[in-house]
């Protein structure tokens, strides 16, 4: 196993150009599905200063450095573990030593502040004005023409997006927060894929590129089950309508909708949200069901690094409870890579196979 971690090798390209004078002596990469950018700490050493010079002077803003790091075991072909922006250059001990701070372009909607308004749009346009006022490129496979992807967005068809939103309690402050929330709430993905914002709805095994990994004599580190999130679970979302004076409000047990408040052994979480439709309420209870009793299940492994093992892929695992093997969603892959110990990845998986 040490071997298979050892026979690694890294190169960084800046601005899309290799870089001879940096040598990449080791990284730490973060990635998750969570509502958050995926980040590295890339260690690298060097004696021309020059080309670190030219990374920080005059960029800033959106002209920050272009940063993509790739691998390759053995003699295979390069694969990219990471496509951001340069964030921080940090020195260490040493005269050679320096750490590149980056994150993925999920940076340019956190560092885009928004001061406008729309009207009679759909969550996917509020998106992907969002996401261009940003800079960068918007994509999704979802087709404009069903139900969901149809109905405009917000109480009255309004949405609002103010640059005094802390202060007038508005929940909206930054692209990447309204880009987020609105993906989640309509039940869709949202991440990054270089310089370009992918909405799609939760692939299955299989689906939109998804892989399913099954890695031979790993260990699990730690195995988490949930009895509360077990069964029983129910998510109610109350709603209202001040123009209508109408109040809706809806249970949803994992398999069918209800008006009635459930019984004394459930585990209820309720929700508000003014101004929803029916099909709104219903839709965000299902999400927030699904997110909620993916946690009654969690996995943690720790193994030799495999290539295209990255979050929203799916891994099968026998955690020595279940009869057989499971098949969980990859929810996050921390990447490690030093000298002295190889390149290894620390994966969490949960069940989000529906």
């Amino acid at each position: 196993m040490t071997e298979l971690m050892r026979n690694w090798k890294a190169r960084l390209l800046i601005d899309g150009v290799r870089q001879q004078d940096l040598h990449v002596g080791g990284f730490r990469l973060e990635c998750t599905r969570y509502a958050r950018c995926d980040t590295a700490l890339i260690r690298v050493v060097t004696k021309n200063k020059t080309v670190l010079r030219g990374l920080v002077e005059n960029r800033s803003g959106f002209d920050r450095p272009d940063v993509m790091l790739q691998v390759a075991q053995g003699d295979e072909e390069w694969t990219t573990v990471f496509h951001g922006v340069l964030d921080a250059l940090n020195k260490e001990n040493g005269n050679a030593l320096f750490v590149l701070e980056c994150r993925d372009y999920m940076a340019f909607l956190l560092d885009t502040r928004l001061a406008a308004s729309w009207s009679n749009q759909t969550a996917l346009e509020l998106v992907q004005e969002a996401v261009q006022r940003a800079g960068l490129t918007f994509r999704t496979d979802i087709v404009s023409g069903t139900t969901d992807a149809a109905a405009y967005c917000g109480q009255f068809w309004q949405l609002e997006h103010r640059r005094l939103s802390a202060v007038t309690q508005n929940r909206y402050q930054t692209a990447f927060d309204i880009a987020f929330s609105l993906s989640r709430d309509h039940g869709y993905e949202c991440h990054a894929s270089g310089k370009t914002i992918h909405i799609h709805e939760p692939y299955a095994v299989g689906e939109g590129g998804t892989r399913l990994f099954s890695p031979d004599g790993v260990s699990v580190q730690s195995f988490r089950h949930d009895l509360g999130l077990a069964r029983n679970v129910v998510v109610g979302v109350q709603s209202w309508d001040s123009r209508q004076r109408a109040r809706s409000e809806v249970y949803f047990d994992g398999q069918n909708f209800s008006s009635e408040m459930p019984g004394a052994n459930a585990a209820l979480y309720t929700f508000r949200a003014p101004g929803l439709r029916m099909d709104d309420i219903r839709r965000l209870a299902k999400g927030k069901y699904r997110r909620i009793v993916s946690h009654a299940c969690e996995v943690r492994l720790s193994l030799p690094a495999m290539t295209g093992l990255a979050p929203r892929h799916f891994m099968t695992v026998d955690e020595g409870i279940s009869d057989g093997v499971r098949t969980l969603s990859v929810d996050s892959v921390t990447h490690f890579m030093d000298p002295a110990h190889g390149y290894r990845q620390d994966v969490t998986l949960r069940d989000r196979v529906f």
